[in-house]
């Protein structure tokens, strides 16, 4: 880890303030900006340049750390791709940052006063972050990611639905675009929190610290299955739950409580989520990309994961010229079929780790099965019963499946199907936040479709069965074989 670390450091250099007041890292200028004073001056925000030499240098000494080194890495190689792709006229080499109270996301599109004069980048990627030196450490690498994509895609978001009833988490299901766009950027973390040896790293994404007493506060053993839950961003759940590719299992939790179905890091590891909901999944997003940037026995050094990392944006970019950019777009899909694509002789790679990581889901209505028999008999420590031939064999032939005909793979796919229901809501204090309770009827995991009221044992039973068999294909379909009586039916409203 520490050589890995020291390679790291060779290959990027050191935030430095250049004669103009641009801050410089790894070769990338950073550009500070701050709303412009007074009312808000229309669409899209007005910024202008913090021109401060004081205040520059201070930001420019908060970029010092490996999070915001490999942050200013990532957004080179990306507008590089973006570059050869024809974006050249949407993205300034300069990296833009506009610091803004409580700002934690990525944008595209935004105008800096100058003067007299206002420059308009309508398809320019940059990011909102909050003028907090920690934000540098955190948030600046993971908003990185977003940049990342909307630089490949052209200076565009990606397109996102309102599905589920709170924010992203990583453990939850929302909707496929912003499981994809989250999982991108939670990869990046992942990606460092594996190979950094540099203190500030380990101790946010790693358990390398074990303190008692009350003096030790919130960082102390007494806190700590809350203290992740409570940065909502559960950072800790980002490294090792997604290194180990966790969220491939439903949830552990069953009862009808939203918040412990959706947020609990806790798995169910006898039951595999089915191909549309690791489709509505960023950690599971996270888990794919990170496993196969570092696929193989060991960790592999910095050079190559970038050059890993740079077929990856490459196949992301040759996917967003030539897929549909819409909120229901399967993209882990089309991903894996751009980068067979644009990569023939890594074709077997990069299928095997997709086949892997889903457990068969995608290709096979009997992998669920397959895989829980296989588990019960491990807990069991049951070798007979293991099915390792079976197992191996299936495995085999999902992938001569999937190389023969790649839409065998968008076989176990359904819709999108958002409904409200009715009388219940999701609330976090902390956020300010209320919201009606939403779910996917294709892809609401036990303990959601629990709260809808007046549901009964068997109408759950009957809804996720029927579900498993096969995908809703309209709100019409799921009315007519969900098994629901007329007055629990009536109480979804899609």
């Amino acid at each position: 880890m520490r050589r890995a670390c020291l390679l790291l450091a060779a290959c990027m250099t050191w935030a430095g303030v250049g004669l103009a007041g641009d801050v410089s890292v790894g070769g990338v200028h950073f550009v500070f900006m701050e709303p412009e004073p007074g009312p808000p001056a229309g669409d899209p925000p007005l910024f202008r340049r913090v021109t401060d030499p004081e205040r520059v240098a201070r930001l420019g000494r908060w970029l010092e750390n490996d999070s915001a080194r490999w942050a200013a890495d990532v957004y080179r190689r990306a507008r590089a791709v973006a570059v050869a792709r024809g974006f050249a006229g949407n993205q300034p080499a300069e990296y833009f940052i506009a610091l803004v109270p409580d700002g934690n996301n990525g944008a595209v599109g935004f105008r800096l006063g100058t003067g007299e004069t206002i420059q308009a980048y309508p398809r320019t990627a940059y990011i909102q972050l909050g003028p907090e030196e920690w934000r540098f450490t955190t948030t600046l690498l993971h908003e990185t990611g977003h940049v990342a994509l909307a630089m490949l895609a052209g200076g565009r978001e990606v397109p996102k639905r309102e599905i589920a009833a709170i924010p992203h988490t990583v453990a939850a299901l929302s909707d496929r675009g912003t499981a994809f766009d989250e999982g991108f950027a939670i990869h990046l973390e992942t990606l460092v929190a594996q190979i950094s040896s540099a203190p500030e790293v380990r101790q946010r994404y790693r358990h390398d610290q074990f303190l008692f007493g009350p003096e030790a506060q919130m960082r102390g053993e007494y806190y700590q299955h809350s203290s992740d839950l409570l940065t909502f961003a559960q950072t800790a759940a980002r490294y090792a739950e997604v290194r180990d590719n966790n969220f491939a299992f439903v949830s552990a939790f069953k009862g009808p409580d939203y918040l412990r179905v959706q947020m609990e890091k806790a798995r169910d590891f006898a039951t595999l989520r089915d191909a549309n909901q690791l489709l509505q999944s960023e950690g599971f997003y996270a888990s794919f990309l990170f496993a196969f940037i570092v696929r193989g026995s060991g960790t592999p050094p910095p050079d190559r994961l970038r050059q890993r990392q740079d077929k990856v944006m490459t196949a992301l970019g040759e996917m967003f010229a030539s897929q549909a950019f819409t909120p229901e777009a399967p993209y882990l899909l089309e991903f894996v079929e751009s980068y067979r694509q644009a990569y023939p002789a890594e074709a077997g790679e990069v299928l095997d780790a997709f086949l892997d990581l889903t457990h068969g889901v995608f290709v096979d209505p009997d992998a669920a099965s397959l895989w829980r028999e296989h588990y019960l008999a491990a807990l069991r420590l049951d070798l007979r019963q293991l099915g390792r031939e079976k197992i191996d064999a299936d495995r085999a032939r999902w992938h001569t499946a999937a190389t023969k005909d790649p839409k065998v793979l968008y076989s176990r796919l359904g819709p999108q199907l958002r409904c409200d229901v009715a009388g219940r809501t999701v609330r976090l204090v902390g956020l300010g936040t209320e919201a009606p309770l939403s779910m996917d009827v294709n892809t609401a995991e036990e303990g959601i479709v629990c709260l809808v009221p007046g549901i009964t044992d068997a109408e759950v039973a009957s809804w996720l069965a029927a579900r498993a068999r096969a995908p809703f294909a309209s709100v019409e379909d799921f009315k007519a074989r969900a098994g629901l009586a007329d007055t629990t039916r009536g109480s979804l409203k899609f």
